[in-house]
């Protein structure tokens, strides 16, 4: 696997031998960052069930001024500090929590930008996206009219999610990208 564009184009990664672990394919990275093309720049990214970092590596490739990076396996956590401190050793913090565990914690208040989220696609099909999200607006972990991406199984379908507009649900092979924006919240008159 490769960085894919930015800074460190053309660099390798790591990835975890075995199943456990599906890598964002190349095609797929650099869709998601045409995507978010004018919004990476100076960003505040969090990689969500991260695996080897290779996202959040491409987003600081890609002029991110910050990532953050939450994986529970220690396995893979080992892996991405490799990564890391090939391509970025001095940028960046390493979580090794459950995301959701985190994001309800110390993930709290944190208000990024981007975040970007790629669950086991059985996770994503049995539990939805809809606590996950509602959990980092809940603990503004995400900015406000900040962007939310899923990346899951073509066959999982992109949610409607109350506090979020769905601006773009594309599928790309097994892959299903689904980039949200975080609604502006609204002015409450007592």
């Amino acid at each position: 696997m490769r960085i894919s564009g930015g800074e460190w184009c053309g660099r390798k990664l790591k990835v975890p031998a075995g199943d456990a672990v599906r890598p964002t394919q190349d095609r797929v990275r650099e869709a998601l960052f045409s995507m978010l093309m004018q919004c990476v720049p100076e960003s505040r990214f969090l990689d969500l069930f991260a695996g080897s970092g290779a996202v959040g590596l491409e987003a600081l490739s890609r002029g991110a001024r910050d990532t953050t990076w939450v994986e529970q396996s220690a396995k893979h956590v080992a892996i991405l500090k490799e990564n890391k401190a090939l391509l970025a050793p001095e940028l960046g913090e390493i979580v090794c929590a459950d995301a959701l565990r985190w994001i309800r914690g110390p993930g709290c208040g944190r208000r990024y930008d981007i975040v970007f989220a790629d669950p086991p696609y059985e996770w994503a099909r049995e539990q939805g996206l809809m606590e996950l999200m509602t959990a980092l607006c809940a603990g503004n972990v995400i900015a406000e009219r900040g962007f939310f991406v899923a990346e899951t199984a073509e066959n999982t379908p992109a949610e409607e999610i109350a506090g979020w507009t769905l601006l773009r649900d594309r599928t790309y092979g097994h892959t299903r990208l689904a980039l949200y924006r975080r609604n502006a919240e609204q002015n409450k008159v007592e």
